[in-house]
């Protein structure tokens, strides 16, 4: 296990900060964490990944004093290690610096997730304290280096439970204040066991100093929205539109998810009337796992996930993925885009256009390659039942990627088209894990292509197709050469009308 330097104290002043953050000895530790591992291929370029040793759940996601901040469970000294709170920060969501770790395990064993609110003079964490209960601690200076524990932790202890899983069990919260009070919820489960046969329920707490909190109950009930055996973790509870709200958590079962409905803020009940997917891979641990979501200070819904490895450990784990803004169409439907301001990483652009896609055949690209780029591209499907691009392709296809669309065939009188990542083929190496490809519902309108973003950076895939659906995946090739594009139709001509690609800069000096 690597020895973590001691932690510390710093001044109140912004300048003062700063000027300390440059000899701390645990970012100089960070940095020399991160120069060790520059040189695993698949480390990404641009999306965080921790230092060094393990990542799991992001969490405390804010926007306070100009800056982003991010905290995530990070275990310093490897698998074996207790769950800290790590932090970083950045001023664009994109370039991240390593800050010292903000929470260490005192009261409890671990600092397990949970979220983050910004008042006017200081930001609130409230997280799960593991063989403790839920827990606060507050943070007011510049870079939310120096936090103060409630000494009433776990101000929400665990308690005695019957076979139902009553009166309620206490996990993952988040926090939200109302004219009466603070309000935390506790995403967790009742009526069987995690997994197999339980339900989702997620109970409602407040508070009116954060120190005494009452139990108001059962916030949300997941009832036929999910299947057995899934839970309500790791929740964020925001306001989406002026009368909807979004509810994002995750499920140990099936990953991420969300709610979006109506919030009753006079009986404190939440009402869901859509349910969606962010994740369709495998049973227990999908790839995109756990989110943490903001307000910032323009108005942006914005939200972050960890992603997990399909890969023995080397030295470090998980990545998170890049941050995405969430919207509301005017229809109800959840928009999903990755935030503008990646742009400002592109360069070396490449322009294509008008290309026939010829029925059973694939095209390679010439000079469309790399494996840290961007491609934003439209494609007709035309008379085709499947078409799409092959990524991290190599020459001789042995190692490739499978991005495509498939439309409905119009059985049971619906129509959904499906986007799909499929890694089954994307690395001859015998330590990748299996994984059912990532397949996602996306409707195309009549008379509407296929529009894409595609971001590949070393070992994870993320596509985002129409501002409506997103995919994100782990691939890992073994060949040098498998950076190859090619497209591909089956069943019928496709027609690519335009595509675009840029290398993307490191975010790391």
């Amino acid at each position: 296990m690597n020895e973590l330097p001691e932690r510390r104290t710093y001044p109140t002043k912004e300048n003062e900060q700063m000027s300390e953050l440059e000899t701390d000895v645990q970012v100089i530790y960070f940095q020399q964490l991160r120069a060790q591992l520059a040189s695993d291929r698949y480390r990404p370029l641009y999306h965080f990944s921790p230092p060094g040793n393990v990542m799991n759940d992001p969490n405390g996601l804010c926007h306070w004093n100009g800056n982003y901040h991010l905290f995530y469970q990070y275990r310093p000294g490897g698998p074996d290690d207790v769950v800290h709170w790590g932090h970083t920060v950045s001023s664009d969501m994109v370039h991240w610096r390593d800050l010292p770790i903000a929470l260490y395990p005192e009261t409890e064993k671990d600092c397990f997730s949970g979220q983050s609110l910004v008042e006017k003079d200081r930001v609130i964490a409230i997280y799960h304290g593991t063989e403790a209960g839920n827990a606060i601690a507050t943070s007011s200076d510049p870079f939310l280096l120096n936090w103060e524990k409630n000494p009433s932790n776990p101000v929400i202890p665990m308690v005695p439970v019957d076979s139902t899983g009553g009166p309620y069990r206490v996990f993952d919260p988040c926090i939200w204040k109302q004219g009466d009070g603070y309000y935390s919820l506790s995403g967790t489960y009742q009526n069987g066991e995690r997994g197999i046969d339980c339900t989702a329920v997620d109970h409602l707490f407040r508070s009116p100093d954060l120190t005494t909190w009452e139990y108001v109950g059962p916030f949300l009930e997941s009832s036929f929205f999910t299947e057995p055996g899934e839970d309500g973790a790791v929740p964020n509870f925001l306001p989406l539109s002026d009368d909807k709200h979004l509810f994002l958590f995750f499920s140990h079962k099936r990953a991420s998810q969300y709610f979006i409905g109506r919030y009753d803020e006079k009986n404190h009940k939440f009402e869901p009337e859509v349910h969606g997917r962010m994740n369709y891979g495998p049973l227990s641990v999908g790839r995109l796992h756990a989110p943490s979501a903001t307000i910032d200070d323009s108005g942006r819904l914005l939200s972050i996930f960890n992603v997990k490895e399909g890969i023995s450990y080397r030295g470090w784990k998980d990545i998170m993925s890049l941050p995405r803004e969430l919207s509301l169409s005017d229809g109800g439907e959840l928009l999903i885009d990755p935030i503008t301001e990646i742009k400002s990483l592109r360069s070396k652009p490449c322009f294509i256009s008008n290309i026939v896609i010829p029925a059973n055949d694939e095209l390679d690209l010439e000079g469309i390659s790399g494996n840290c780029i961007e491609l934003e591209l439209e494609i007709d499907p035309g008379q085709s039942r499947e078409c799409g691009l092959l990524l991290l392709k190599s020459k001789d296809g042995e190692e490739k990627t499978r991005v495509s669309f498939m439309k409905s065939d119009n059985y049971n009188f619906s129509k959904t088209d499906t986007l799909q990542i499929d890694i089954s083929e994307s690395s001859i190496r015998a330590d990748v894990l299996a994984s059912y490809p990532e397949t996602g519902p996306i409707i195309l309108n009549e008379g509407e292509n296929l529009r894409l973003r595609i971001f590949v950076d070393k070992s994870i895939l993320e596509v985002f197709a129409n501002g409506r659906q997103c995919l994100t995946i782990r691939a890992y090739p073994d060949r040098e050469d498998s950076v190859g594009v090619a497209l591909f139709a089956r069943g019928g001509d496709a027609y690519l009308e335009t595509l675009k690609k840029w290398d993307i800069r490191s975010i790391w000096v």
